[in-house]
């Protein structure tokens, strides 16, 4: 009530007030005000229940009848008299940018009427009390998220801000508010200062809400208005309704509404109504809800995809919890990224439990080879020096009892059957429940890797050219120039488009996408700059869906370096026109914009230029040294010529070279993944990222430009080392975009009202290490 939008005219009705029942202190101080001012008695009580406090209690919380009073509140929201703004999702964002075309830092009477009309009934749960389209129910869980006047609603206009900022609705001037005003007024000025029960009240409320836990966090509810479809909200509810003894059944039934087919109930329900739905579930009840569905993927989450809310993320708790979820589930972060080797340190503690003398003979044993004189200093001493997975292997993964332990503990649901994963899978539901980064032993070209070391071994097992061996050898053939012809694909692709797309314009600014790249490669390899000169080259035409064979891939390399050596001298043609400009870019002498070219090549360094075009060359005449176009025909085609051990090595030898090159340049779409970051005295900061082969690169701050529009350095993303901008310390680095219902979710996201770039603001210092986007 505190908290909500009343229509003109609200008055207040007597089965809002009858059942509450005021101590005698709130009897005396409606009698004050009622003498003070001609007010009406049901406004006065009901003020007096709002405050509920000052120097003494106000409200007889016994004898106040709680269940007619939640009732009438009841009736006066589902009437539409009490209001609350759905805020859990883009819905109001998108409909203030389309029916305001100022910015909307405020909004009166009748633009709040105008906005919030045909919108869903807001969903806040106070205690156990959800509010929502389904009426005030009670929950199985204990949350405290307040209804919200003052909702984000919008983006300013400075491109570069990625904060959507708040509006206040503005409610009617109604008797209420104005008498609650005259409460507050005579409290203050005749019954002395208020007394320490805010304070007390809190107390109650972090001890029922788990305030200091490092698990529980209200940021689950905007996660299930961001970051999840209708349809998958649906998913969800299926889930929980799954089997007669299903929590959500359970919840439900306490609230006296019936949910016999999962599908009838959902058929009636809208987004406000379904989240509301979920909401009756306790917290673990409900990440085991979420987690259970994606496990089993019926809600489908790509590799490096990672949902967060987007328009509030809100943190909460001792330790500002915040949420997000994967394909690994959800989980919940402390602002102190530390803190996941201490829940590490808790889990280990919790599965070797030190009191009982076998378990500390058994962890004894297992950290025998760590210095310390105890096994307490022992286990510190590891946990502190050793990589995180290394220790869920070595004191987690051990068997069946400490791993189902440890499971319960971080939270994975019971459905799943830890049995049938691999290892390295449940190491990374571990460590992503912990806190961790996950670990990905296939990115880039491992699986090229894993198929060059066996056709390899097939090789060199080759003794007689005998007619097994040679079966032997084009068996494992097959896979090896499938995963050659995927690597030459992405290589050649990620490249193109990196070195040639104007990634600063782009409705998502250096956002990588292996559709989009095949396309912008397409472009540029057809073009008549990048065939120049050449003769057999001409027939080539790439294909933007890749269908590309071998050959053309492999001379598709010699193309680019054909096209970008052609630009550079009619670099003039792709200067950005000043409208394109940020407004800082004239005024920042001290951070320049970096992107002064539509081509990213253009604006690299001379030296990183000329390395990316002998780079380039080298790919070519190595995979055309290598014959690796004539060894698959050899290999996949019924020929006689069956090509020679040496012709086999020097072809392995092409191959290894080539991924040793676009590996260490950043020519091929390989993952980096944040491994911390060190800052001196002087503001001086270095940045660690590592590959799948637990390979370095380092990130320098200051970096020389203004803000560019590239990914924050707290994220994994793809990062070419060879591309230099000029006269800085950076290198183009890239998101990793995905494609998913939340990626369409969020596809038109920010929208902006105007272009402005304020200089001032994009030239103040940048803690990447905490930027996200």
């Amino acid at each position: 009530m505190s908290n909500s939008i009343l229509p003109t005219r609200y008055r207040v009705p007597s089965k809002l007030i009858d059942p509450i029942i005021l101590t005698p202190h709130g009897e005396e101080v409606c009698r004050h005000v009622m003498r003070a001012r001609n007010f009406k008695w049901a406004e006065v009580r009901l003020a007096c229940f709002l405050k509920f406090f000052h120097e003494e209690l106000l409200v007889d919380h016994k004898a106040t009848d709680l269940p007619r009073l939640t009732a009438a509140l009841n009736e006066e929201i589902q009437a539409g008299k009490i209001l609350h703004p759905f805020i859990w999702g883009r819905e109001l964002y998108d409909k203030a940018f389309e029916i305001f075309k100022h910015v909307p830092v405020s909004l009166d009477e009748s633009q709040t009427a105008h906005l919030l009309e045909g919108t869903p009934r807001g969903v806040f749960q106070s205690f156990d009390l959800v509010t929502g389209p389904l009426g005030i129910l009670t929950s199985r869980g204990i949350r405290e998220l307040p209804p919200l006047i003052n909702v984000p609603l919008y983006h300013c206009e400075k491109r570069s801000c990625r904060t959507v900022h708040r509006t206040y609705l503005e409610t009617t001037n109604s008797q209420i508010h104005k008498t609650r005003a005259r409460v507050r007024e005579v409290l203050e000025r005749d019954f002395g200062q208020p007394s320490s029960f805010r304070d007390f009240f809190t107390e109650i409320d972090n001890d029922f809400g788990a305030f200091y836990g490092d698990q529980k966090t209200v940021a689950e509810v905007p996660l299930l208005g961001e970051c999840f479809t209708e349809d998958e909200l649906d998913t969800l509810i299926f889930v929980a309704l799954r089997g007669k003894d299903s929590p959500l059944r359970a919840a439900l039934s306490d609230n006296g509404i019936p949910a016999g087919n999962p599908q009838d109930y959902i058929d009636g329900l809208d987004k406000a109504a379904r989240i509301q739905s979920l909401l009756l579930l306790g917290s673990t009840e409900l990440s085991s809800c979420i987690d259970e569905a994606i496990h089993a993927k019926v809600i489908k989450i790509p590799e490096h995809e990672i949902r967060s809310p987007r328009i509030l993320d809100i943190t909460g708790g001792y330790y500002n919890l915040s949420i997000e979820c994967s394909r690994y589930g959800v989980r919940s972060l402390p602002d102190d990224t530390s803190l996941a080797v201490v829940r590490l340190q808790r889990l280990i503690s919790s599965i070797y439990d030190l009191s009982d003398e076998a378990s500390r003979t058994d962890l004894h044993w297992r950290l025998r080879r760590v210095e310390g004189k105890s096994t307490e200093e022992r286990l510190d001493q590891y946990l502190r020096s050793e990589e995180p997975v290394e220790v869920l292997r070595h004191l987690v993964l051990v068997g069946p009892g400490p791993t189902a332990l440890a499971a319960g503990k971080c939270g994975l649901p019971n459905s799943l059957e830890l049995e049938r994963l691999e290892d390295s899978e449940i190491l990374n539901l571990l460590l992503w429940k912990l806190g961790f980064n996950v670990k990905s032993a296939d990115e880039a070209f491992g699986s090229l890797r894993k198929n060059q070391e066996v056709f390899a071994q097939a090789v060199a097992g080759v003794t007689a050219y005998s007619e097994t061996e040679k079966y032997e050898i084009k068996r494992e053939s097959s896979p090896l120039f499938s995963s050659i012809e995927s690597a030459l694909d992405a290589t050649l692709a990620f490249s193109t488009w990196a070195l040639t797309f104007d990634h600063w314009s782009a409705k998502s600014r250096f956002v990588y996408r292996h559709s989009e790249a095949r396309e912008q490669m397409a472009k540029i390899l057809n073009s008549s700059s990048a065939r120049r000169g050449s003769s057999t080259g001409e027939l080539i035409i790439y294909d933007a869906q890749g269908k590309n064979t071998l050959a053309p891939l492999i001379s598709g390399f010699a193309r680019l370096k054909k096209f970008l050596s052609t630009v550079l001298d009619d670099a003039d043609q792709y200067k950005r026109q000043e409208s394109e400009m940020p407004s800082y870019a004239a005024s920042a002498e001290l951070t320049p914009f970096a992107f002064s070219h539509t081509l990213p090549f253009l604006d690299l360094g001379t030296d990183s230029q000329k390395s990316i075009l002998d780079l380039l060359g080298d790919i070519t005449k190595l995979l055309e040294s290598g014959n690796v176009s004539n060894v698959r025909n050899q290999l996949q085609h019924s020929r006689d010529d069956f090509p020679t051990k040496e012709e086999l090595a020097q072809f392995l030898d092409s191959i290894t070279k080539f991924i040793d090159i676009t590996e260490r340049s950043g020519l091929c779409p390989m993952a980096f993944r944040p491994a911390g970051h060190f800052r001196d005295s002087a503001g001086r900061s270095s940045f660690y990222f590592k590959d799948y082969r637990e390979r370095d690169y380092i990130a320098q701050r200051p970096s020389g430009i203004g803000r560019s529009g590239m990914p924050g350095l707290a994220r994994d993303q793809f990062i070419i080392p060879a591309a230099r901008l000029k006269e800085s310390a950076e290198v183009l680095r890239f998101s990793i975009g995905t494609r998913s219902t939340y990626d369409e979710i969020w596809a038109d996201w920010p929208k902006y009202r105007a272009s402005v770039d304020g200089a001032s603001e994009l030239m103040l210092p940048i803690d990447e290490a905490a930027q996200v986007s």
